[in-house]
């Protein structure tokens, strides 16, 4: 039963980023959107954009090639190197073979020059979600840890464990970096956005921990929080 609620869960929080500064095309792909019972959150800028493909979950992304703020491509670039795996649709008023080509190289998955059809454009977009549901779980799982990247759901040895949003994002960018160890000036640059205060977040870093380790850890045989003294923290299971 839990499996299917989870199931239906996923389905419920599918989520998709637009950046699209044309209001008119921006309010026929939203109608869209909700006609086919998807979420999505709309940004003004390829900032906004950037922030929020970081630091959140969705299925894809939807950028304009248009969008104001840093060049789009200069901004997905980066966050492929950062292991970003959300598929992400270009839209292009150019978008010929060599705008094309360097699309992808920056990391684009698929590109659609302006204007189209939103039948068009939505098939392109199913494309880009059938090929996510199948190379990107929205659960994943350390020993019997469960984390629910969509739902924002946490389970341990199937019981949910509440955690509080900065809790879920500590968390989040651990499992991302799965047996790595991840720095205080990590944690405060991709966590709390703030690389400048990179020393006193190291304080609340270990706050927010202790609470964390107690929440996961606390009575189970297998460890799987644990703090590298004098540089943060790593996910991984003691039992290897």
């Amino acid at each position: 039963m839990r499996e299917e609620q989870r199931r239906s869960s996923d389905e419920q929080n599918i989520r998709v980023l637009l950046a699209e500064p044309d209001e008119k095309l921006a309010a026929t792909i939203e109608a869209e959107l909700q006609r086919k019972g998807l979420g999505w959150r709309r940004v003004m800028t390829s900032d906004e954009a950037f922030l929020d493909l970081n630091f959140g979950e969705f299925a894809v992304a939807l950028l304009d090639s248009e969008i104001p703020g840093r060049p789009v491509l200069d901004v997905i670039e980066v966050l492929r190197r950062r292991n970003l795996s959300t598929p992400i649709l270009l839209l292009a008023g150019n978008a010929d073979s060599q705008t094309r080509i360097r699309a992808y190289e920056k990391g684009v998955d698929d590109v659609v020059q302006k204007p189209c059809s939103p039948a068009e454009l939505f098939a392109h977009l199913k494309a880009l979600l059938r090929r996510r549901s199948l190379s990107a779980p929205w659960v994943r799982a350390v020993e019997d840890l469960e984390i629910d990247l969509s739902g924002r759901r946490v389970f341990r040895a199937g019981q949910e464990i509440a955690l509080t949003p900065r809790e879920f994002g500590i968390l989040e960018y651990l499992l991302r970096n799965q047996g790595k160890a991840v720095s205080f000036e990590a944690l405060a640059e991709e966590v709390w956005r703030q690389p400048e205060r990179a020393k006193t977040i190291s304080n609340v870093a270990r706050v927010h921990m202790a609470s964390l380790r107690k929440k996961i850890d606390r009575g189970r045989p297998i460890k799987l929080l644990h703090t590298m003294r004098g540089y943060g923290f790593v996910l991984r299971s003691d039992s290897r």
